[in-house]
């Protein structure tokens, strides 16, 4: 019995000190600051332009034909062939026109021969009038006779000229110094005729122009002379500089808007006509604006703002927006160059609160790091 109760008050002792005794586990953790990522205001000069999608189009387009009715002989370029202007692009052979010319110049000769032989008389009557063997009436009638004569030696002339005319154009020749852009009839074709239609398209490409679509509340600040610039898809890293030569005379009743036209040097034959891309005209430039990528601006309905690194916090700061660039964003108020802006990481950030800032050495760390930042809870 005694060694029953000495066995319980130990359990009993036991059982007491693990329940008395001081709680241990883990201590609490604490979530560390957000991650973000920062880039600095640039002071760059900032143009502002009036754009509008553009296409290149050549300055010069002729559609070659034939005025001469007749087949096709030969056509001697093909497209993408550079020609200069008179060079001979093609032949047609003429349906009756060198019989025609035949036919012609033997008129001519009879009309020469009867004009000798009208001279011949009026000269023989003047000699013969002093002595009165010539009437007056007959001298007359001699003098009428080379007149007609020398009038029906005029029009066959000209009859035959017209002729030599209309064969020459048998020659189809370049009206411009350009390159073919199309080849639309073979040889055989019947030309000349109005539905014949032009048997090579000829296009003046060393200068091209572009039409820039101008809105009524910009069109006063557009003028004659002003920098051009134009973006084109198949060159997204080369803008090309031009300047408006013209501006239209009327607004466009459909769209309400005016061409203005820019006209772009092309004496490498790069650029070619169809080009897509888009065209500005800049109408000011803002020096030394304050510049940051458009990732750095948060657009609410209460306006829009920047959060800037002040040490480990992030201020939030109200900003007015001045143009819009695209990937970059004008802020006319509210910072200045050398301010550091979080870029990406501003989800959720309130102002005050305490970061952790990756400052990347390079660009391509930079956009490395705002695609590892994830938004904050």
């Amino acid at each position: 019995m005694r060694s029953l109760l000495l066995v319980w008050s130990v359990v009993l002792s036991l059982s007491g000190a693990s329940c008395s005794g001081p709680a241990s586990g883990p201590a609490p953790r604490t979530r560390p600051p957000p991650l973000v990522a920062t880039a600095k205001v640039e002071a760059r000069d900032v143009p502002v332009t009036v754009s509008a999608p553009v296409d290149l189009r050549p300055l010069f387009v002729a559609e070659v034909g034939a005025k001469a009715l007749g087949y096709l002989g030969s056509v001697l370029v093909d497209r993408g062939d550079k020609v200069k202007r008179g060079q001979l692009l093609a032949t047609v052979r003429p349906s009756d026109l060198p019989d025609q010319m035949a036919a012609e110049r033997g008129a001519l000769a009879q009309i020469q021969a009867s004009l000798a032989l009208a001279r011949s008389n009026y000269e023989r009557g003047k000699a013969l009038s002093p002595a009165g063997l010539v009437s007056q009436a007959e001298l007359q009638q001699q003098a009428a006779a080379v007149a007609a004569a020398e009038a029906s030696e005029a029009g066959s002339q000209a009859r035959l000229e017209a002729l030599a005319t209309r064969l020459g154009e048998t020659r189809i020749e370049s009206p411009l110094d350009g390159v073919v852009a199309a080849r639309k009839l073979d040889p055989g074709a019947l030309v000349g005729n109005p539905t014949s239609g032009a048997i090579v398209t000829v296009m003046q490409i060393d200068r091209l122009r572009v039409f820039v679509s101008v809105n009524e509340r910009e069109v006063g600040r557009v003028k004659v002379g002003q920098k051009a610039l134009v973006e084109l898809d198949a060159f997204p890293d080369r803008p090309l500089e031009g300047a408006v030569v013209r501006l239209s005379p009327a607004f466009d009743p459909t769209t309400r808007t005016l061409d203005a036209e820019v006209q772009l040097d092309n004496p490498g034959g790069e650029l070619r006509p169809g080009m897509y891309g888009r065209g500005a005209i800049v109408l000011e430039v803002h020096p030394k604006a304050a510049v940051v990528p458009v990732s750095a601006v948060v657009f609410s309905t209460n306006g829009s703002y920047a959060f800037v690194v002040d040490g480990d916090k992030a201020r939030r700061r109200p900003v007015t927006i001045g143009v819009d660039g695209g990937e970059w964003l004008e802020v006319t108020q509210g910072l200045v160059p050398g301010d550091e802006v979080i870029t990406a990481g501003t989800d959720g950030l309130a102002d005050g609160a305490t970061i952790r800032v990756f400052r990347a050495e390079k660009p391509q760390e930079s956009r490395e790091a705002s695609m590892r930042v994830q938004p904050n809870p």
